[in-house]
C-alpha cells in the first residue's frame, strides 16, 4: 500500500524539530508498503500538503501529533485546533483512512479521535502501524 506519515508539528521556536519517530515507523513498514514522509514544518502552506497528496494518491494517511500544546504556561498554546485544519485539508484531497499516533495522541487518545475524527489511532510505538497496515490489507482482499 502507499502510506503518507505526516509530522504535524509546525513549531518552529526554538528551533524546528525533525520527525525521527516517523523515520522509524517508515523504517518499520517500508519492507511491505511504500511510504512518503511529509514534515508540515517544511511546507509553506496547505496548499502543499494538498499537491503531495495529489501526487503520491495515499491508501492510508497516518499523522503524527507530538504535542496537544506548547506546554508553556506562561504563553500557553494548544495545537488541537491547528491539527483540525491539518485533518480538513487532508479530508479534502483524499479518502484514504486516516491514522493518529504519537506522543501527543498516545496521551489524550480517546478525546483526540474524537476531535479529529480520525478512523484509527495507535497508542504508544508507532512500529506497531505495521500490524494495523496487515489487518486493514487483509480486510480489503476480503
Amino acid at each position: 500500500m502507499k502510506v503518507m506519515l505526516v509530522s504535524a508539528n509546525t513549531l518552529r521556536e526554538p528551533y524546528p524539530v525533525y520527525p525521527l519517530g516517523l523515520d522509524y515507523v517508515a523504517g518499520a513498514i517500508a519492507p511491505k508498503h511504500q511510504v512518503q514522509i511529509v514534515d508540515m514544518n517544511s511546507l509553506d502552506d496547505f496548499d502543499s500538503l494538498a499537491e503531495r497528496i495529489e501526487q503520491f494518491s495515499p491508501q492510508i494517511i497516518g499523522i503524527s501529533l507530538r504535542n496537544i500544546d506548547n506546554t508553556d504556561t506562561t504563553d500557553p498554546k494548544g495545537f488541537v485546533g491547528q491539527y483540525k485544519e491539518i485533518v480538513e485539508a487532508i479530508r479534502e484531497h483524499s479518502n484514504a483512512p486516516l491514522i493518529l499516533g504519537g506522543s501527543g495522541f498516545t496521551i489524550f487518545p480517546v478525546e483526540t479521535m474524537k476531535a479529529l475524527q480520525a478512523d484509527y489511532g495507535i497508542i504508544g510505538e508507532g512500529e506497531r502501524l505495521a500490524m494495523l497496515l496487515d489487518a486493514i490489507e487483509d480486510r480489503q482482499d476480503t
